[in-house]
Formats: structure tokens, C-alpha cells, sequence
């Protein structure tokens, strides 16, 4: 890794790093694999928690969909494959204006009721500091009256490994061979053939044998990952195939990925492929 950087900063290169942030995407690492393998309906096979919040905020009725439109433009209101998500109740809202205040409703020094919408909206935690710019962007009030709470639900956009499906169900073997075509790959290591056909598979690429119990929660038939020891092959239980197809093999496409990503967000930008092989075991 040193002599790379050392090579790079002699020849003015600059090295852009994504690794685990592009496994626990739901557009990465992971959904790569499904795509190639076919699958359908692919989802997060272990979410994550902790990377939602929620907005709640009082808004005038006549503003509300105004505010709304805003923050589900900054990226709020998405749940799984719903957009534009949001709650909102009907109440009266009360304040006094200080001398100091510049009210957008009612007068200084005069009590005032409003009645305002309270909207409860759920945001991924990164996308806060553009969604509170529009949010007070788009308020009418001098001093938006919100809370702010981090979330514990999961997050299905966010997580390890996916599941899918076959388009229809596959003998076993059949499967096996389909896999080491589509993945280009020279060898799969696999436990017994415990099922006479497949049709749920779960992948994770990389190292993957903290997610076996997901997988096996989620109903897969085949989990296909690897880096997978010995005794860990037992864990397999007659349950499901666990399919090892070598590190670098599960995440070879992700150059592809990226080549795809680069190619749509700056058309003007020339992209290459590096043509040195780094993988680092070889077979016979």
C-alpha cells in the first residue's frame, strides 16, 4: 500500500478509496453481484441502524406543502421504495412575538394563534445539513419551531449483503455452474448440496461468514461470499450451500461499477481500466 501511495504522489496521481462504504449501499458491492447473477427484488440482507433521523416541525397549513416539496427534494421521505413519505396533524399554535421579532404572523408584543400543520418526516442522518438549509429556505416563520431525533428502526438502504431470487428456481449443480460462469470464476468451494433446487440467493462480496445466520434467516438457499474457514463450512448445518468464490473474484465488477458511475457524472471525463492484475492467488 505504501509504495502505491509513494508511486502516486511521484507522478501527481490521486487516489480515490471507497471500500466498506461501498459494501453497505444498496446501489454498491452487493447489488453489483445480483445484477450479473440476475436476481430479482434484491434488498439489504442485514440493515443497519442508527443512520436515520426523524424531523418534526410546525408549519402553517397554507405553507405546508411548500415545505414539504422542499424537504423531499434535500432527500427526505424515502422509506424502501416509497418516496415522498410524511405524517402530519392538524393543531394551534401559539406564541408571542418580543419587540426584537419580525413575525410573519401576527404583531409584536401580541399573543397569536395559528393553526399549523405538524409534519414528521424520516431523513438518512447525512443528508441533514442540506435538508435543514431547505427546510428554513422554505419556512415562513423567522424562527422555525422543529425537533430532531435519531432513529433505532433499520434502515434498508443502508447494510451488509443482499438477497434475491432466480427468476425461477434452479437445480443445485445447475446453479453452481451458472454462478462460475456469470462470475467468471475458476473454482467454488461449497458444502453439500442439501437442497434438489434454488431459488433465494444471498450474497455478500468479500468476506462474508459474519452474515451465514442472516442469510440462514432470510431463508437463502445459497449464500455466496467468501474468505469462508473450515470450521465455518460446518456452520452451514445442512440448511443452506454456502458458496466461497475467492475475495477477489466476489469483488472484481465493482471496477465496473464504479467505470458506469464515472461515465454517467462526467460525461466529459475519460475513464480506463487499469489492465495489471492484483489479485494475488493464482490456480492451477
Amino acid at each position: 500500500m505504501e509504495r502505491t501511495v509513494i508511486k502516486a504522489i511521484k507522478n501527481d496521481i490521486a487516489i480515490y478509496v471507497a471500500h466498506t462504504n461501498l459494501d453497505n449501499v444498496a446501489t454498491g458491492v452487493n447489488h453489483k453481484i445480483c445484477e450479473i447473477l440476475g436476481l430479482q427484488g434484491p434488498q439489504i440482507l442485514a440493515p443497519k441502524r442508527g443512520t436515520l433521523k426523524k424531523l418534526v416541525v410546525f408549519v402553517p397549513v397554507e405553507n405546508t406543502q411548500e415545505v414539504l416539496e422542499a424537504l423531499y427534494s434535500a432527500g427526505a421521505g424515502e422509506i424502501g421504495n416509497y418516496e415522498n413519505c410524511s405524517f402530519r396533524v392538524t393543531g394551534t399554535g401559539t406564541f408571542t412575538p418580543n419587540d426584537e421579532a419580525t413575525p410573519h404572523i401576527g404583531k409584536k408584543l401580541q399573543p397569536e394563534e395559528v393553526t399549523e400543520n405538524r409534519i414528521e418526516i424520516i431523513f438518512p442522518a447525512h443528508r441533514e445539513p442540506a435538508m435543514m438549509t431547505s427546510l428554513l429556505r422554505a419556512h415562513p416563520y423567522e424562527e422555525v419551531a422543529h425537533y430532531l431525533h435519531r432513529l433505532d428502526n433499520e434502515d434498508p438502504s443502508v447494510g451488509s449483503g443482499m438477497i434475491g431470487t432466480l427468476p425461477q428456481a434452479m437445480p443445485t449443480e445447475e446453479f453452481l455452474k451458472y454462478l462460475k460462469e456469470k462470475m467468471q470464476l475458476n473454482c467454488v468451494r461449497h458444502t453439500a448440496l442439501v437442497k434438489e433446487h434454488v431459488a433465494r440467493i444471498a450474497v455478500c462480496g468479500g468476506s462474508g461468514s459474519f452474515l451465514l445466520h442472516q442469510a440462514m434467516r432470510h431463508r437463502a438457499d445459497v449464500f455466496v461470499t467468501a474468505d469462508i474457514k473450515y470450521h465455518e463450512f460446518f456452520d452451514a448445518d445442512q440448511k443452506l450451500v454456502i458458496a466461497d468464490i475467492g475475495h477477489y473474484e466476489s469483488e472484481q465488477f465493482t471496477k465496473d461499477l464504479i467505470f458506469g458511475l464515472l461515465k454517467d457524472k462526467f460525461s466529459s471525463f475519460a475513464v480506463n481500466f487499469s489492465e495489471i492484475p492484483t489479485n494475488p492467488i493464482q490456480y492451477l
